[in-house]
């Protein structure tokens, strides 16, 4: 048949059907959860260690059920990450259904990588998904870690589009984000100037599918050499986030606001 329901009687379940579930019941997010100790990092010299808990990468339960060590690569920057690798065949030992049945799980690691991290859809066709969980900083003997545990139903600070509005981003720190965490939508932005953007007001787009479905306005600054002077930021249904400003204060906008999806 061309279509199938996993949750019925008699039915085979597969992992990647499990997780495909599980996934999707947690906004297709990935975190570490309140278990154990949390994944705790110590560092010595280059080596690192990473101490029991439990996390949950795109709807995979992943445990480390002893502390687990390793060592960064020397002179680098890069990230400590929980990865997947499904193109990995695990080992299997024994007879399933009797008691010396076991699997040894190949398809999971921790590690220290350099450059981007590789995160393809593991649901939908991909095959490696690197999570971080903390960054890291490395002389030829010597390591600096910061840890960062990612929380689940939380998308992190992402940025907005800005290139499609033309908004500029000036000052340190600036930015334009957004954030989904327990489906409220979360912006926040500081130093865009919007003089050159389209219709001279647009921040900046998020995703269509966190849009609101009507216009959410929040009060907002923009700070030049005049001062602080008050302007009003909207998001609209058509995920664009706007402002209006009075008397040409438009160079150095900063506000936030929030709204539930």
């Amino acid at each position: 048949m061309s279509i199938t329901m996993y949750q019925s009687d008699r039915q085979f379940v597969t992992p990647a059907n499990d997780a495909s579930l599980y996934s999707a019941l947690g906004g297709d997010t990935s975190g570490v959860l309140r278990r154990g100790n949390h994944l705790n990092i110590t560092v010595s010299g280059l080596q690192v260690t990473v101490d029991t808990g439990q996390a949950i990468v795109l709807g995979r339960l992943i445990e480390v059920t002893e502390p687990v060590a390793f060592t960064l690569p020397a002179s680098a920057t890069g990230n400590v990450v929980i990865g997947i690798d499904l193109s990995k065949a695990n080992t299997v030992m024994g007879q399933a259904g009797q008691a010396n049945y076991q699997v040894k799980v190949n398809q999971v690691y921790l590690a220290g990588i350099t450059g981007d991290l590789v995160q393809e859809d593991i649901n939908n066709g991909g095959y490696i998904y690197q999570l971080p969980i903390a960054t890291f900083t490395t002389t030829a003997t010597t390591a600096t870690v910061n840890q960062n545990n990612p929380m689940l139903n939380d998308s992190g600070w992402l940025n907005m589009d800005t290139a499609r509005t033309g908004a500029r981003l000036w000052g340190n720190p600036s930015y334009a984000q957004y954030r989904v965490r327990d489906n409220v939508v979360f912006l926040r932005w500081r130093g865009v100037d919007v003089t050159n953007s389209v219709n001279g007001n647009q921040v900046g787009y998020v995703p269509a599918s966190i849009r609101p479905d009507v216009d959410i306005t929040a009060a907002g600054t923009n700070i030049d050499s005049s001062g602080n002077q008050a302007v009003t930021a909207v998001i609209n249904e058509g995920a664009v986030l706007w402002i209006n400003y009075s008397d040409n204060h438009r160079t150095n906008v900063h506000g936030m606001l929030s709204y539930p999806i």
